[in-house]
């Protein structure tokens, strides 16, 4: 691995910037980042712009000792209060450059990729308040994979769980949800609103049931599979808070061998002496419920768009970790929502030069190349907002 890059110095800035789009400094001026009401402007370009941002929050830095560090390394000599005014302004631009750096992606989940899907990820994470040692806060993010785009980032109190029922959803969209999002309401609350889902079932919060109102009995169906072959059947789950039937299919396939013991060995770091011998067998497998027609999405398919939302999952967790995901800035949604840009800018970043391919999402064992970057950033995490706060994308 390379040795760490410093964006504190103007030699490791550069090799950073060289990953920027060409239009970085353009794009700044199209959003207004740069100009102030009063006075005369101390953060002139967006080159010394991005490094105050990006080293505030890769760091996890206080704005203080984010500008000292700055001013020190030859940068503009600006105030905790100036930089503090520029996060509340810049979540626009660093948006504008997140989806810079993904159209280079290909077109891995376009909606042309997808039978026309906008295809929308969310995913929950938990970190500690202010002087907090145990986790008391949970973020909820809805990620649109063509583009990175935060379409909502909601804080909540850490007994509020995930669902769907989070966020708002719309026609043409499909919402990827691991297990934490498979129960009856959520799903209910996506396809009333007419959208579609496709969930990794839960065994225990997911009952269905076939067309003609049989309970399934999901592991027995499982035993019958044959070789590592897709099957599907349909079937249905009911909400009782909706008071509404939806019909889906139930989409199954066996792990081969080398996988199914990943999977088991997922299952005992989770788990533990708690993994029952149930557990263990259900790991051997992968099932998906989703409301998506047949016609639109083959079982093939809707498993490979599920492979991919677990390779976003990977990188969602790699990104928490590498970037401290754990705290926020302060108590303000727009200075949130640039920090979470500010984080999704430095992990493409990373991945960039980490590695020759550009793929957006990388696979299992490759790593993002933590030490390029945030290993000189280092710092310390700065206290994160106690309530309940929530930051939404003008």
């Amino acid at each position: 691995m390379a040795p760490p890059i410093d964006v504190a110095s103007t030699q490791g800035w550069q090799t950073i910037e060289a990953e920027l789009p060409e239009d970085f400094e353009a794009l700044a001026k199209q959003h207004k980042v740069l100009e102030v009401q009063y006075g005369q402007a101390k953060i002139t370009s967006a080159r010394d712009l991005l490094r105050l941002i990006l080293l505030h929050a890769g760091a996890d830095l206080p704005l203080r000792q984010t500008v000292s560090m700055i001013a020190e390394s030859n940068g503009p000599d600006v105030s905790h209060i100036t930089l503090h005014k520029k996060m509340r302004l810049a979540s626009p631009y660093l948006r504008a450059l997140v989806s810079r750096l993904t159209q280079s992606a290909g077109d891995e989940a376009s909606p042309e990729r997808w039978a026309g899907y906008e295809v929308i990820a969310v995913d929950g994470s938990t970190f500690c308040g202010p002087g907090a040692d145990t986790t008391d806060a949970r973020v909820h993010l809805q990620l649109r994979l063509s583009d990175l785009e935060i379409l909502d980032a909601t804080i909540e109190d850490r007994t509020v769980g995930e669902s769907f029922k989070r966020f708002t959803w719309r026609s043409g969209q499909l919402a990827l949800g691991d297990r934490g999002y498979a129960n009856p309401p959520g799903v209910a609350e996506v396809v009333e609103q007419g959208a579609d889902v496709l969930i990794r079932v839960n065994r225990g919060a997911l009952p269905m049931t076939t067309p003609i109102g049989e309970p399934v009995d999901l592991m027995a169906s499982l035993r019958t599979l044959k070789g590592y072959a897709s099957r599907e059947q349909r079937v249905a789950i009911y909400s009782r808070e909706h008071r509404r039937r939806i019909e889906g299919r139930l989409i199954a396939v066996r792990l081969r061998p080398a996988e199914a013991e990943k999977a088991r060995a997922r299952l005992r770091r989770e788990l533990g002496a708690k993994a029952s011998i149930v557990d263990r067998e259900a790991a051997q497998y992968v099932v998906l419920f989703t409301s998506v027609p047949a016609s639109r999405m083959s079982p093939d398919m809707c498993l490979q768009l599920y492979r991919l939302r677990w390779q976003v999952e990977l990188a969602f967790k790699r990104w928490k970790s590498i970037c401290h995901f754990d705290r926020l800035p302060n108590y303000r949604d727009d200075t949130i929502l640039t920090w979470l840009y500010a984080k999704l800018l430095l992990a493409l970043i990373m991945h960039r030069m980490a590695s020759a391919a550009s793929s957006l999402f990388p696979p299992e064992d490759e790593e993002l190349g933590v030490g390029l970057v945030l290993d000189a950033l280092g710092g310390r995490h700065h206290p994160v907002a106690r309530s309940r706060r929530r930051a939404t994308a003008a």
